[in-house]
């Protein structure tokens, strides 16, 4: 992780993207899932500041009221719009669907909402089982997340003849997702119960003392390919999406997302300190490439979006390394590297 340092993601660590102009988002309504703390809150602020309504998710009431006042204070007399809070635990599938109840009553209707910002997730140094049934990993980074995106969708889609422009769906990933041994992937397909419960397993759960976000990066991986499936369910009948999907990787910040893992060893304590002492950059500046990422024209629909790899590099990087891994076209496929 430490020689994992191009240029270009030193030069974002001091020269942070610039926002768009004061009052883009004026009169817009902006969701963002999971925004207490790190890139969600800060990405609040930033929309915010920039005019919009903003709704923000919590799971303890408390955090949500924090995070509500910090972002009031932050925003300051920059901000135009209001700020609200809904109940969203994304380890339970029942609190999925009450919050979109919830929204569903909140807003006049699917044309009202602008943007999305799917930020939810978590790095588990130890395996937990969520109280659904599955690595709590598993659970939140990608089977709620899915759940959430997708009812979303549905809902959002049924808003575009009422709009000059389609809304916007971002999901915050990272470039973690393409280091998973796919080999694995590829075995545990072939199995009867599926790749999900065996990434799940306790027994599967990565042991190595080294291993220091065991199933994030796997995590990350397969909520790729649920992204690439909700984008072409996004799309109307003339081809055109009816909302933009975009996934987006804000790069190395500096958040306590990584407070799990530092608290397995004074080793992986010093490596989390190090890795952020040389690569990352501040929430403010991470959540700046998200809001950038919810001005993307249609033309950008689908795409992954990375500060330090072009559209172009980063294509030849997913369907270069599967190649060398299987000549099983279905694999291929499986592996969603090659279109």
């Amino acid at each position: 992780m430490l020689l994992d340092v191009p240029p270009r993601r030193i030069l974002g660590r001091f020269v942070p993207t610039p926002l768009p102009p004061a009052g883009t988002f004026a009169g817009q309504t902006v969701l963002i899932v999971g925004a207490t703390t790190g890139i969600g809150l800060a990405a609040a602020v930033h929309f915010a500041t920039l005019g919009a309504n903003v709704i923000i998710t919590y799971r303890v009431a408390s955090r949500g009221d924090a995070a509500k006042r910090h972002i009031q204070g932050a925003a300051g007399i920059s901000r135009k719009g209001d700020i609200s809070c809904l109940e969203l635990d994304l380890e339970c599938y029942e609190s999925c669907t009450s919050f979109m109840a919830k929204l569903k009553s909140t807003l006049p209707g699917p044309a009202a909402l602008d943007v999305v910002v799917m930020n939810g997730g978590i790095v588990n140094s130890h395996w937990e089982e969520s109280v659904e049934g599955w690595e709590r990993t598993i659970q939140i980074n990608n089977i709620s997340t899915t759940l959430i995106g997708l009812l979303l969708l549905a809902w959002m889609r049924g808003g575009r003849d009422q709009r000059p422009s389609p809304a916007h769906l971002v999901f915050v990933t990272s470039r973690d997702h393409l280091y998973p041994d796919l080999d694995e992937l590829v075995k545990w397909s072939q199995r009867d119960d599926g790749i999900l419960r065996q990434v799940c397993s306790k027994e599967n759960w990565p042991s190595r003392w080294w291993d220091s976000e065991p199933n994030y990066a796997i995590s990350k991986l397969l909520v790729m390919y649920t992204i690439e499936e909700i984008s072409k369910l996004a799309r109307g009948p003339d081809g055109d999406p009816l909302v933009v999907v975009n996934s987006v990787c804000p790069g190395m910040v500096k958040t306590d997302i990584g407070r799990h893992i530092a608290s397995r060893s004074w080793f992986h304590s010093l490596c989390v300190y190090l890795t952020l002492l040389i690569t990352a950059k501040s929430a403010d500046s991470g959540a700046r490439i998200c809001v950038t990422a919810a001005l993307k024209p249609k033309e950008n629909h689908g795409e992954f979006l990375n500060y330090w790899l072009t559209a172009d590099q980063y294509r030849r990087y997913v369907v270069t390394v599967p190649a060398v891994l299987s000549n099983n076209p279905s694999e291929a496929c499986l592996l969603g590297c090659v279109s």
